[in-house]
């Protein structure tokens, strides 16, 4: 995936208030929050995939960790967690598990021998090609929600809202 290009500071008034008392002030309030409406949107789609992959017998980071050895097969447990967006100690229990399925095997790193490299199982592979048809399903159910504008827009601002807060993580 490509990164966002580097946006300026767009200067835009915009008052963020603080907590208000009040039914009504929350709706107000709330409703200004990006924050709070990216989460929503992120586990009503969490929810959906764990429920499409329940029948599978993956969760989703499992299904996001046997996507991403599909694509780059022999990764290692820290390029996973990257790709997957979950700790490396979370990682390493999803590995351990899909190990003990027979879903992905390992072997030692031939640049460094502490490093377990993880590769998809013939099973792992046919697995994942069946759960994804239902993971793409909710993709689709999203994608068709906008036209193919409002897609690249959402794409983009969203690229936008996650350049801006890892610029200021690396500012500190």
């Amino acid at each position: 995936m490509m990164s966002p290009p580097r946006m300026s500071t767009v200067s835009r008034i915009v008052d963020i208030p603080p907590p208000r008392r009040g039914r009504r002030e929350l709706a107000e309030d709330t409703g200004l929050r990006l924050g709070l409406h990216i989460k929503a949107a992120e586990q009503a789609m969490m929810a959906a995939k764990t429920e499409a992959l329940r029948s599978f017998g993956l969760t989703v980071a499992q299904y996001a960790a046997m996507l991403s050895l599909y694509y780059v097969p022999e990764q290692s447990s820290a390029q996973l967690a990257r790709a997957a967006a979950v700790t490396p100690q979370t990682m390493a229990t999803v590995i351990a598990k899909l190990e003990q399925k027979r879903l992905v095997t390992r072997h030692p790193s031939s640049d460094h021998a502490k490093v377990l490299i993880a590769s998809l199982t013939p099973e792992g592979e046919t697995l994942l090609l069946r759960a994804d048809e239902a993971a793409r399903d909710i993709e689709q159910r999203m994608a068709e929600a906008f036209t193919v504008k409002e897609r690249e827009q959402l794409t983009e601002m969203l690229g936008r809202v996650t350049a801006v807060l890892r610029d200021d993580l690396s500012a500190e």
